[in-house]
């Protein structure tokens, strides 16, 4: 039996897209650089790299850097119609519910820092049997004044909204993206593999504090982390 301490205030939070749930692989299947290039057309498509775990809006920004003039409102809604292939069926990752279970009960709070809109964060996050037990769902989609990651802004904010420092908070991202703003907010990042893509070089990190493919490897790597 893993134990954890629960003397000090202290927070746990998960990024969502590859996390919670494999939907980055369902977000590939269903063909999302394809939507890209349909959209943008394949000349200014070549032209942009749009890395793992990047917000929609940043995504868009990329494009008009380039040259687009196109709407973002439409953008978005294409994007919207895809999500709802996908987040309502995505698998949550095995173990993710006994997870929160017991770092709530080892006095973490626990709590969500996505990219994604919110009604996408919410139609996955219905499903969890302990959705009451977070104590934080944060969507940088919806607040403008948050630079997205790679930028520590979204896990310096939600830090700051539960009352915790950096040193007392644990991170769970799955691309250099995210493992990026993690490790630059100062909390320890740990790097969840279990969907990563050999042929993807976006995902690869290498610059996380720890890494593991399950939810009971975090587990015991925040009861090594928590000593």
């Amino acid at each position: 039996m893993v134990k954890l301490s629960s003397s000090m205030r202290k927070a746990f939070l998960f990024d969502m897209d590859g996390v919670l749930a494999d939907t980055e692989t369902l977000w590939d299947k269903l063909g999302h650089d394809r939507l890209l290039e349909n959209y943008f057309g394949r000349e200014l498509f070549e032209k942009v790299t749009i890395n793992k775990g990047t917000a929609i809006k940043k995504t868009f920004d990329a494009f008009v850097q380039k040259g687009w003039k196109g709407s973002y409102e439409e953008f978005n809604e294409l994007h919207t119609k895809m999500a709802l292939e996908i987040y309502p069926k995505a698998s949550l990752s095995p173990g993710l519910e006994d997870l929160i279970d017991t770092l709530v009960k080892c006095g973490f709070l626990v709590g969500i820092v996505s990219s994604s809109p919110i009604e996408w964060i919410e139609l996955l996050i219905s499903r969890l049997r302990n959705r009451d037990q977070l104590s934080l769902v944060l969507s940088v989609n919806t607040h403008k004044t948050l630079h997205p990651k790679p930028s520590p802004d979204p896990y310096l904010y939600a830090m700051k909204k539960l009352g915790v420092k950096a040193d007392k908070t644990i991170i769970l991202e799955d691309s250099k993206t995210g493992v990026t703003a993690g490790k630059a907010s100062g909390a320890k990042v740990i790097c969840f593999t279990a969907y990563h893509q050999g042929y993807d070089k976006q995902v690869l990190v290498d610059n996380a504090d720890h890494y593991t493919d399950s939810m009971r490897g975090v587990l015991d790597i925040v009861a090594k982390i928590d000593q």
